[in-house]
Formats: structure tokens, C-alpha cells, sequence
């Protein structure tokens, strides 16, 4: 993998953690209002929840967060060159599998 690559794949990290953490952390509080009805925290939590554009844009950045992660790890674990360029292809094809499913999904649930 290339320095280039790499770089890619830092910012993917840094870039997508705290928007991550955010959207987790409006869905954990959305989710706990939704059950206690007592707990107002949030306005018009059940709306925020299941919003599609949301779940749409939490998705793309577990996508690219993935991404970034997996190309980090493999290239500090995996020594040997043609076992690092298996995974790298392997990682790409399930990453665009998962994404190809969750947009099939998304596409089911409006249809």
C-alpha cells in the first residue's frame, strides 16, 4: 500500500470518528426516548430516529470510517506483500457489498 494510500486512510479516520460519535450518540438518545417517554431530551425523537436521510448518511460514514480502519490495520499487521494485496482487494469487495446491500435495503424499505 502506498503512503498516499495510508494518508487516505488517517483522514477517513479523523474525519468520520466525530461525526460518528455524534450520530451514535443522537441515536442512543433518541432510542432511550423512544422507550421512556419520560426522558425528554431530544424533540420529536421518533422522527429523528427513523429518518431515512440519517440512517443514509450514518451508513456512508461507518462505510468510509471501515474503510480507513481496515486499510490502517492491514497495513501495520500484514508483513508479508502478497497477503496485504489479497485483503486490500477482499476489503474493498466487501465494503462495496455491504454498501451495494444497504442501498438495496434502503431502496426496499421506500418501495
Amino acid at each position: 500500500m502506498t503512503p498516499r494510500l495510508l494518508r487516505i486512510a488517517w483522514l477517513l479516520i479523523e474525519i468520520t470518528a466525530p461525526s460518528l460519535f455524534v450520530l451514535a450518540l443522537i441515536y442512543l438518545l433518541t432510542g432511550y426516548q423512544m422507550l421512556s417517554p419520560r426522558v425528554a431530551i431530544i424533540p420529536r425523537a421518533r422522527l429523528l430516529h427513523t429518518d431515512p436521510v440519517l440512517r443514509m448518511v450514518a451508513t456512508a460514514l461507518f462505510l468510509a470510517h471501515s474503510y480507513g480502519g481496515l486499510i490502517l490495520t492491514i497495513s501495520k499487521y500484514v508483513k508479508k506483500q502478497r497477503l496485504r494485496e489479497l485483503l486490500f482487494i477482499t476489503i474493498n469487495a466487501l465494503i462495496l457489498g455491504i454498501a451495494g446491500l444497504l442501498v438495496g435495503l434502503e431502496l426496499a424499505l421506500r418501495g
